[in-house]
């Protein structure tokens, strides 16, 4: 998918909202193009006065810098999403009928027509712009899928010119309340509700859906490292981590589990989520992983075992010792063959954080150690039955 971001009058696509939304995007892994388009000076504008003619933003010069700098980025075959502000949803009529493009989806913010002249430099540049005869038939076409957004305090823009702009085009209409011009001024300089109506859009991998969601939350344990598809997380964030890929899951999930683990409750949210998740899922796996045979005994353990595999996950034992050369670290989950999640340990065993993956390389490690410890490990299916046989079988 291909965005592209489209400011207002005197504007820039480093003012309001505009900067952040392009950020959050590209994290995803999207193309965006936020072009600046000539502007006033509003400064030698307003000093010309009400007599002032533009001579920078003007519709002809938007539409000659459009063919000039942007349309050359748009890429055959790829899908194209547009968000304007302001003027910009209007510009962006201009745009789709001049250059006949065809958009999956167009987002409005304060869209009009023509604007009664409540700021005299604004009403004079946008003043080329205005137009109502568009031919809507072709354009509802040309944008079958829309959303205008509109604010009940715009002190520029009429909210009746907003509805009618929805109207023409068949758009899903959203109300922000009290959100005024919806920029800076209200201090909107970020807008979620934007960056989720681009990502229905998307067909996002689990990783990004959780780089999005994680996000969302501004936590402060988020700490992205030097390459772009790696994450690190501190212990207090796994849980949430889980249920995130528990209730996103796919297709499949590998995971193992230590036996020496202590603090764990095998009704623990997370691991029902998991247990769901089975349910719906083709393939969902765990294997523990044996440190020690004593670990066998211990009724946690069983339980855990026993609720899993009711709960229609692939349960799996391995001893640690046969397969701890294949790997450094044992602690480890693929999810939807789509990222890696390793814990770390500190020399103490305490856990000191988490990482999650994506890149390919270390995904196709992960691949083949999880295809080892598969080839070494003893399916489960009676926890009483199996389990007797493992120690057995490991004893002598």
């Amino acid at each position: 998918m291909q965005f592209v971001i489209f400011h207002g009058s005197f504007g820039s696509p480093e003012g309001n909202w505009l900067p952040q939304l392009k950020e959050r995007l590209e994290k995803l892994g999207q193309t965006v193009i936020a072009p600046q388009f000539p502007i006033e000076d509003w400064n030698k504008f307003t000093a010309a006065g009400k007599s002032a003619i533009p001579k920078k933003q003007t519709l002809e010069n938007w539409l000659a810098f459009f063919q000039k700098k942007v349309l050359p980025q748009l890429k055959k075959g790829n899908k194209l999403c547009f968000i304007g502000h302001s003027i910009g949803p209007l510009f962006i009529l201009h745009v789709v009928e001049r250059f006949n493009l065809t958009l999956d989806c167009a987002i409005f913010v304060s869209p009009f027509f023509v604007n009664p002249p409540k700021v005299w430099q604004i009403d004079l540049v946008n003043k080329s712009f205005y137009r109502t005869d568009f031919d809507f038939g072709k354009l509802k076409k040309c944008i079958s899928t829309s959303y205008v957004l509109y604010s009940d305090s715009d002190p520029y823009v009429n909210k009746n010119q907003s509805i009618l702009f929805a109207k023409s085009l068949d758009s899903s209409l959203i109300l922000v309340r009290k959100a005024g011009h919806m920029n800076s001024e209200v201090n909107l300089n970020e807008f979620p509700l934007v960056f989720d109506l681009c990502t229905t859009r998307l067909d996002l991998s689990l990783y990004q859906k959780y780089l999005a969601h994680h996000d969302e939350k501004h936590s402060s344990d988020y700490l992205r490292s030097g390459y772009k598809m790696t994450i690190h997380l501190r212990p207090e964030s796994l849980s949430e981590e889980g249920r995130f890929h528990f209730q996103n899951l796919k297709e499949s999930g590998f995971a193992t589990f230590l036996s020496g683990m202590k603090d764990f409750n095998p009704r623990d949210v997370y691991f029902e989520d998991g247990r769901k998740a089975a349910k719906r899922l083709k393939y969902l796996t765990r294997v523990f992983l044996v440190e020690q045979m004593s670990d066998l005994k211990r009724k946690k353990l069983l339980e855990q075992m026993g609720l899993d595999i009711e709960g229609g996950i692939n349960v799996y034992l391995c001893m640690l010792r046969e397969i701890s050369k294949y790997g450094r670290e044992p602690d480890f989950g693929i999810w939807d063959e789509d990222y890696v999640c390793t814990i770390l340990y500190d020399q103490k065993k305490h856990m000191k954080e988490f990482v999650l993956d994506s890149r390919k390389s270390v995904l196709d490690g992960a691949k083949k150690w999880r295809d080892i410890i598969l080839k070494k490990a003893k399916r489960i299916h009676n926890v009483q039955e199996d389990v007797e046989r493992f120690i057995k079988a490991h004893s002598s």
